[in-house]
């Protein structure tokens, strides 16, 4: 038998699941009666007809389908209606044809289903939800609405203290607030702990460990279930549930399934969230870093001590997170020592004038006040909540400045902030203390430098003074020999010369004192000196007898430093030979050699005249030394020490050797070069 064609309406009709077509705004084309009975018929729109769909997750599901032109198969439950399954396929004119079904609670197919969605649910919530405890309430939540739950509970293991804290409930209240925070082996839920092992109850009314009482009887709860939340050997936390059903296998076998998935959503939670807090605990050490070390550079830099606290004050200020900071100070200088203060941050000045009251209570010791307004809380005159204090110490132990900061939250400072600013303070007390120094190192110089000055000006006074009288002693002396004239003996004369000669000695030991004093402290313009060229101008200069004869070695170096020193110092050395070898044929040679590995010259002064011994090769460089007597030889004793100053003022040394009838060898280093210009000449 033909049968007859039949129409599809007709077929759609008695479909035992709803069918319809959306447009791609939504608009309902077409719908079966089925359709219309689970969804409704009112409204032009999907979302009109159902607005229970938002809350479900075919909601997400249709929406993705249409935009990205995907079929999906998707399970949720409609409050209405009850668990249901909906495929979802794109039409060719942009819209979806939807077909939904009902799934008969007790089959497999809706346990396997619910339990996919409750894991979804909870992976959702531990993977969008920023705290931990946020997430294990949507957890908790998503449970009591999938399993049929009366109640569902997490703790998580706090490992410092060992104790269960619960973090996520949901379904009816319990009385029981002990439980928030459990110890192992502490009730049932701290004996689940403690064990490692799941424990199950259907007939709760009997058993004492999870709630024989009133609140069982009254919300009618039957079984009890709870699991540790298990990562390997180690329990990260404990999920348990009330229901008012049995619990069957299927349902246990959900049930270890989300645990496993609460403990490792957990574990990962905890990992990500200390992972934050160690790459926090990161970034704030690295702009702790990055102030210190822009705050050592300042410190190397800063020789002023005020400039240089203003600095600490801002550093430290920003360090701390403080709302203002102060530094108090002692000047500590001969010419004031006040108590100074260096301020930074919104009332600062206000802060201050209170800070000086408590620094004169607490020296020398770190105070750190937690809540200002506590009772019995110190120095309660503060106009902040938060204090610290760190004292700065100098080198001889004293507290010499203090940093304070102040916060308007309490607890805004810890053990950590004050480590921080203890090392701080130390690096701020060296740099303090460096540059009290250098200020009393600038002070000694000035003072040094007045001192030089005035005592030129005395040397200069003094040998005009001490000149003048001596030239008219000798000139008294010549008028009496003249008047006197042939009624003198010969001993009268003898002695009349004598006086003149002690005249003109005095004259000679003058003028050296006075060159010995300003030797090497006005060094002059320094410029490029040809050695050479600088001994034969100080040999004219010496107009030499006619027995005595300069060699000047070839090639010699040029010198940096002041042309009339290093002349100052060839004549006293070419003189000395002169004078100690009188009435004889004396050869002099001038010669030089490179101290590579010092970086110096070293330069000769040799003659071949009586020598000296070596018992007097130190001497000869004191102040008033001389080999003769000055009788037989004219000498001051002051020409080889200004040599000696002159020379170690330019960082070098002067020595001689010799012995006697074999000539001396006068030698002296002088820098190859120096920092900064020089002129040639």
């Amino acid at each position: 038998m033909d049968l007859e064609p039949t129409d599809p309406q007709a077929i759609l009709r008695l479909l035992p699941h709803g069918v319809l077509v959306v447009a791609s705004d939504w608009r309902v084309l077409y719908a079966n009666p089925e359709a219309e009975r689970m969804l409704g018929s009112k409204g032009a729109t999907l979302w009109e007809r159902c607005p229970e769909l938002e809350h479900t997750a075919f909601a997400s599901g249709f929406r993705y389908a249409l935009a990205d032109r995907t079929e999906l198969l998707t399970e949720s439950a409609l409050p209405s209606i009850g668990w249901c399954q909906a495929r979802a396929k794109p039409t060719a004119d942009g819209g979806l044809l939807i077909s939904l079904r009902q799934v008969h609670a007790g089959t497999i197919e809706t346990g396997q289903a619910k339990q996919a969605l409750l894991i979804g649910e909870i992976g959702d919530a531990l993977t969008r939800e920023e705290s931990l405890s946020a997430a294990l309430e949507r957890c908790t939540g998503a449970m009591v609405r999938n399993l049929d739950a009366a109640v569902a509970r997490i703790w998580t293991v706090d490992e410092h203290e060992q104790l269960l804290e619960l973090c996520g409930s949901a379904g009816v209240d319990m009385p029981e607030p002990a439980l928030r925070r459990v110890r192992f082996g502490e009730h049932r839920i701290g004996q689940i702990a403690e064990d490692g092992t799941p424990y199950l109850t259907n007939d709760v009314a009997t058993d004492p460990t999870v709630g024989a009482n009133m609140w069982t009887k009254r919300e009618r709860l039957v079984a009890f279930a709870g699991y540790p939340l298990r990562i390997e050997d180690r329990i990260v936390g404990v999920m348990a549930i009330y229901s008012r059903r049995p619990i069957d296998h299927d349902l246990l076998n959900s049930l270890s399934s989300i645990a496993d998935a609460l403990a490792l959503g957990i574990d990962r939670k905890r990992a990500t969230a200390a992972r934050r807090v160690a790459e926090d605990r990161l970034r704030t050490q690295a702009e702790h870093l990055e102030v210190l070390h822009e705050l050592g550079k300042q410190l190397v830099a800063e020789l002023d001590v005020q400039a240089l606290v203003q600095k600490v004050t801002h550093a430290a200020t920003r360090l701390t997170g403080a709302q203002v900071g102060t530094c108090f100070f002692n000047v500590a200088t001969k010419s004031d020592g006040r108590l100074r203060y260096a301020v930074y941050g919104a009332r600062s000045e206000a802060f201050a004038s209170v800070l000086a009251q408590v620094m004169a209570l607490a020296p020398g010791r770190a105070i750190r006040i937690d809540d200002v307004h506590a009772p019995n809380a110190k120095f309660s005159l503060l106009p902040v909540a938060s204090f610290l204090a760190i004292p700065i110490f100098s080198r001889s132990g004293r507290a010499t400045a203090a940093l304070m900061f102040g916060h308007d939250r309490p607890h805004a400072f810890d053990d950590t902030t004050e480590r921080l600013l203890a090392g701080v303070a130390a690096t701020a007390a060296i740099a303090m203390d460096n540059a009290r120094l250098f200020q009393e190192a600038r002070d000694l110089i000035a003072a040094l430098e007045k001192s030089n000055r005035e005592l030129d000006q005395f040397a200069y006074i003094t040998s005009h003074d001490l000149k003048a009288p001596l030239r008219g002693i000798a000139n008294l002396s010549q008028w009496i020999e003249e008047d006197l004239g042939d009624r003198m003996d010969e001993a009268a004369r003898q002695h009349m010369s004598l006086l003149r000669g002690r005249v003109v000695r005095l004259e000679y030991l003058i003028a050296g004192i006075l060159a010995y004093s300003r030797a090497a402290r006005d060094p002059g313009d320094r410029a490029h000196v040809e050695l050479g060229s600088a001994a034969l101008e100080a040999w004219e200069l010496l107009s030499p007898p006619d027995t005595a004869h300069l060699t000047v070695a070839p090639n010699l170096p040029e010198l940096v430093g002041s042309r009339t020193q290093l002349q100052q110092v060839l004549m006293n050395l070419l003189g000395n030979a002169i004078k100690y070898n009188p009435d004889r044929e004396l050869h002099i040679e001038v010669g030089a050699r490179v101290l590579e590995e010092d970086n110096m010259y070293e330069v000769f002064v040799r003659d071949d005249g009586v020598g000296i011994a070596p018992e007097f090769h130190d001497k000869i460089w004191g102040l008033f030394q001389t080999l003769e007597r000055r009788d037989k030889v004219e000498s001051t004793g002051i020409g080889l020490s200004i040599v000696r100053k002159i020379v170690e003022a330019q960082g070098g040394r002067a020595w001689v050797e010799s012995r006697p009838d074999h000539g001396a060898t006068f030698f002296f280093t002088w820098p190859s070069d120096h920092d900064g210009e020089a002129q040639h000449g």
